[in-house]
């Protein structure tokens, strides 16, 4: 028989090691942090962006709102749950009216380094003032007047993206034209004089745009959702909902050097790119937008395209995805909106870090939210500048206007385990009233101080120059410094 005796020193490990268990389940628990911003209600929230849109250091949100002929800029404070919201109304140029914006991108027109605000006006009818438009960033917060960039039927997707071999990027943009879709691609002048690149005529309803090189030349190849049913006017093959690709071996757009590959999924709202299964080639996700085992096809081209299925509770529409790391393993992962059960819904990404999977599977489904009201469209964005990824949601508010609001997740990221106590790269000195890190990685950003409870007592941002965390005032105890390098933890003792 063995007996052992506890002494004082092995106690407190013991006990040290209990609370440092009951810390990690507690804050992977308490991995997001949810709110509703801002205090202002917005008109109709529709597909929104994010940037640094007056270069004070903060993530904005330039929220387009197509009830209201308005675009709201919520200006951030470095406070995840409060922004400075200013709203900016439109005028028509070419009718002096309303507008109705649907998609808002940031793109430096005039290259004066300033990001100006382009934005597609969508009334949904023909021949209308349908089309894309900007207003130049003045700086301070100003705007001016709505400028037309292009006339465009029933105008929503735009995107900007590098498609050639200049230094500028080009916009394309979609028409949904339930007869008579067409989507281009403009070469855009520092005045805002647009020249067509591509004039292609897709499928029924050419919605969300976005890009990548699918098929790893070193081109940017153009992937837009289809929504509806109709037939290719440059393709004789019968199109329904689905997902297009346009792969030029050139860098000169025509419709001579144009492969068009379909793939279908049903109720196709919105693509996401991004490398799933750590084979360094981007693949595309697409989310049906209907059924309780919702349907999602991804595409790689050393594999081909594969269909998934991801399992959610009761009756379902998805409307809208996301994807980035929003668990910090390294891969990517999908969140998206139910605008049934307004709820954000979590799709884990099976794969991990550099080893390189055949297949893209998914894991257990988990609801970060179910206090959405009327979502339309999700995002992902590092907002706060920690390194990990946040959600935005645009919520429609029940149809009543005003009544729309965002939901921002911040995404708290705080994993703790034993594995993380890493001292090998990062030295920490302790004092009474500061501790002091050095050899700090570029990866750190923060850092984050905890009591033995799991409360924080302090975040900041750190950096080579600045590597000093201030403990002064303190009570004497055992305390945590988390900082993501990544997620590199350290116990620091307070005398």
């Amino acid at each position: 028989m063995f007996v052992i005796k506890f002494t004082n020193i092995m106690k407190q490990l013991l006990l040290f090691l209990f609370l440092f268990c009951c810390i990690a389940n507690s804050l992977k628990a308490q991995q997001f942090t949810e709110y509703s911003v801002p205090s202002q209600t917005l008109f109709s929230p529709r597909e929104f962006t994010t940037g640094d849109i007056d270069g004070d250091g903060n993530m904005d949100i330039i929220v387009p709102e197509n009830t209201n002929s308005s675009i709201s800029v919520l200006y951030g404070t470095g406070d995840l749950s409060t922004y400075t919201s200013v709203r900016y109304t439109l005028v028509d140029p070419t009718v002096s009216g309303n507008m109705k914006p649907w998609t808002v991108v940031l793109m430096d027109i005039d290259e004066d380094n300033l990001d100006d605000i382009v934005f597609s006006n969508y009334a949904n009818t023909v021949n209308a003032t349908d089309g894309v438009y900007w207003m130049k960033n003045n700086g301070s917060r100003t705007f001016g007047a709505v400028q037309l960039i292009r006339f465009h039927d029933r105008c929503r997707g735009i995107y900007k993206a590098n498609f050639d071999t200049d230094a500028r990027d080009e916009l394309a943009i979609a028409g949904d034209n339930n007869s008579n879709g067409n989507l281009k691609i403009l070469n855009i002048s520092t005045s805002g004089t647009p020249t067509d690149l591509l004039s292609y005529y897709a499928n029924r309803r050419p919605l969300h745009i976005t890009s990548t090189d699918i098929t790893n030349d070193g081109i940017q190849d153009l992937i837009f959702s289809s929504f509806g049913t109709g037939a290719e006017t440059n393709n004789s093959t019968s199109n329904t909902n689905g997902v297009k690709t346009l792969q030029s071996p050139s860098y000169n757009f025509g419709i001579s050097l144009i492969t068009n590959a379909t793939h279908t999924v049903a109720g196709t709202r919105k693509t996401v790119v991004d490398d799933f299964n750590e084979n360094g080639v981007n693949d595309f996700i697409a989310v049906s937008a209907a059924g309780t085992t919702t349907s999602i096809k991804s595409y790689n081209p050393s594999q081909g395209e594969t269909s998934h299925y991801l399992s959610t509770s009761g009756s379902s529409n998805l409307i809208s995805i996301a994807s980035g790391d929003f668990d910090d393993d390294n891969v990517p992962d999908i969140v998206a909106i139910d605008n049934i059960t307004n709820e954000i819904l979590l799709f884990p990404n099976n794969a991990s870090s550099g080893v390189t999977t055949t297949n893209i599977s998914f894991g257990t489904t988990s609801v970060l939210s179910s206090s959405l009201n009327s979502p339309t469209w999700i995002e992902s964005a590092d907002l706060d500048g920690d390194g990990d990824m946040d959600i935005i949601v645009g919520n429609n508010g029940g149809g009543a206007n005003p009544g729309g609001f965002m939901t921002v997740l911040r995404n708290d990221a705080i994993v703790l385990s034993t594995s993380e106590f890493d001292t090998k790269k990062i030295q920490v000195i302790t004092s009474n009233s500061e501790v002091i890190l050095s050899n700090l990685p570029t990866t750190v950003k923060s850092g984050a101080l905890y009591d033995m409870s799991g409360r924080l007592i302090h975040s900041q941002k750190l950096s080579m120059q600045n590597n000093r965390f201030s403990i002064e005032g303190l009570q004497s105890g055992v305390y945590i410094l988390q900082v993501n390098a990544p997620n590199t933890s350290f116990k620091i003792v307070k005398q």
